[in-house]
């Protein structure tokens, strides 16, 4: 897969994600690492485990008051997190 020269890297990289068939895999990894950029420190500090499975994220946390106030901000966190990536990589979010 050779281009010209005057190709940008993040071009090459979007196709090549595309070509392999892998960008939604590289767009869910990147999904869990804006968590702790989105969320901030004191989220980040009661966050066990974050994953995505199937489209939807999975987060454990380990305050049970902080539990219940993100379980009411579900859809907001699904949108900032889409909108942050640019494109619809979550359908749903779990907060346990």
């Amino acid at each position: 897969m050779r281009r010209s020269k005057g190709q940008a890297l993040g071009e090459v990289i979007k196709e090549l994600l595309k070509n392999y068939d892998i960008t939604s895999k590289f767009n869910e990894a990147h999904v869990i690492t804006l968590w702790d950029k989105l969320m901030g420190p004191s989220v980040t500090k009661y966050t066990v485990k974050i994953e995505v499975e199937k489209r939807i994220l999975f987060v454990k946390l380990s305050n049970a008051a902080l539990k219940q106030e993100l379980s009411y901000a579900r859809e907001k966190i699904k949108k900032m997190l889409n909108d942050e990536v640019g494109e619809e990589v979550l359908l749903d979010v779990h907060i346990y």
